[in-house]
């Protein structure tokens, strides 16, 4: 059994044995899947929440969670270079802790400032902290046990999110205030457990005790901002489940109304079976590079098939949505494994903080977009928008190939001129 909690003959996680929840890692895996059922909740019924519970027009929505979009989407890095100097356990607990504070604080504000003020910090941390908990794992473990253990965690988010998918249904049915304002409340609690669950999580030694002292490096590394752009143009595609999809269904299908919820409980379901088995494939940056190419190439094929639904009716657009459902889920899966094993491999050993920050600023704007920029390529070009979707995901999946090609040259280059392993001048 390794660090990761995997069994090193290759077999599949002994997620039922004790050894895959001991530390140093199994603290972090409880953690994650704790707080992915609260944000499971929170997703499913937030939208309403701030709606019918707080009373927010859809205009002052619409703006206050754009506005916290653009605040959260800007934090990442900040917030990962902070983690990097003093540590980024020490940085998660504070950040998880004021998002519980902030979520449960929710429940007492009305006015529409307040409410902005409060969601921008909550959005604030939900972006900076996947990059920092990334960080925190990457200091704990190495070579091949990192992306299992990455993996892992991300499968225990997905097992969590559809959890507490499920209780955010109850609260949906409820369809009250007392309902809305316990959601928000576990919510907030799950953030609480999670912080006070780090604590049990191993120290990472920052580079304040190490007596390192450097510039930010990130901005720059070339390579890496162009796999940070081009991982955003690929990113849209979890918007596709948030909203273009949705809307697509509704308005250019006659798909019966369940049959959204089964394409993401199936989707959920292939992530979790199968996500380490593609992560594995991602162990170095050229394979990772090679998952990118595929990823484009699979969500663009996606795209094609989605497209073919249009005006469809019946047992026809309903076998369609699903072979387009599996053909999508398939290029997402190439998709993280390939962004693990890039964004991963090509950070500087010192920076994993800052760098996922960074990487997770090409995700957070995509997120941000996404709802817009699909709903008006639906609703603007039909059919054309899902074509013209899928020719930018196959485009990206190529600069994700020769990105990786680039970071490689750019490494052998520093190789050869004796750039020292470790970056920064010890003070």
């Amino acid at each position: 059994m390794d660090a990761s909690g995997q069994h090193g003959t290759g077999r599949r996680p002994g997620w039922t044995t004790p050894e895959f929840w001991q530390a140093p890692i199994g603290p972090l895996y409880v953690a994650t899947l704790v707080l992915a059922i609260g944000r499971g909740a929170w997703y499913t019924c937030w939208a309403l929440f701030y709606l019918r519970s707080i009373g927010l027009t859809a205009a002052e929505f619409g703006i206050g969670i754009t506005v916290a979009g653009l605040v959260g989407m800007l934090a990442g890095m900040p917030f990962g270079y902070l983690a990097d100097r003093i540590g980024p356990r020490e940085v998660l607990f504070v950040l998880a802790t004021v998002q519980g504070l902030a979520t449960i604080s929710l429940a007492f504000v009305w006015d529409f400032w307040a409410v902005m003020l409060v969601t921008c910090a909550v959005m604030m941390v939900e972006r900076a902290a996947p990059g920092i908990r990334v960080a925190v794992t990457s200091g704990l473990t190495t070579g091949e046990t990192r992306l299992k253990t990455i993996s892992n965690c991300h499968v225990m988010k997905e097992i969590g999110a559809v959890a507490g998918s499920i209780l955010g249904g109850v609260v949906l049915f409820f369809d009250n205030r007392p309902a809305y304002v316990s959601m928000v409340v576990f919510c907030g609690a799950a953030n609480l457990a999670f912080a006070l669950l780090m604590t049990r999580v191993p120290h990472v030694e920052s580079l304040r005790e190490r007596k390192v002292r450097r510039k930010v490096l990130v901005l720059r590394d070339k390579p890496f901002l162009a796999l940070t752009a081009l991982s955003g143009v690929l990113a849209l595609n979890w918007g596709i489940y948030d909203a273009g999809l949705p809307f697509w269904l509704t308005t250019q299908t006659e798909a019966p109304p369940w049959t959204m919820a089964a394409l993401m409980v199936c989707n959920g379901v292939m992530i979790v079976l199968l996500l380490n088995r593609f992560t594995r494939a991602a162990a170095t940056v050229p394979s990772a590079g090679r998952l990118g190419l595929l990823a484009g190439v699979t969500l663009g094929l996606s795209c094609l098939v989605y497209a073919m639904t249009g005006g469809g009716a019946g047992t026809v657009v309903i076998v369609l949505l699903f072979a387009a459902a599996a053909v999508h889920t398939v290029g997402e899966l190439f998709l993280l494994g390939s962004g693990y094993g890039l964004s991963v491999g090509m950070t500087k050993e010192d920076a994993h903080g800052e760098y996922q920050g960074m990487y997770g600023v090409g995700e957070g704007a995509a997120m941000m977009l996404a709802p817009g920029l699909l709903t008006a390529l639906f609703s603007g070009w039909g059919t054309g928008g899902w074509l013209l979707l899928g020719g930018l995901f196959l485009l990206s999946g190529v600069g994700l190939l020769l990105t990786s090609r680039w970071s490689m040259r750019e490494q052998r280059r520093a190789e050869q001129v004796g750039v020292p392993a470790e970056v920064g001048a010890v003070a």
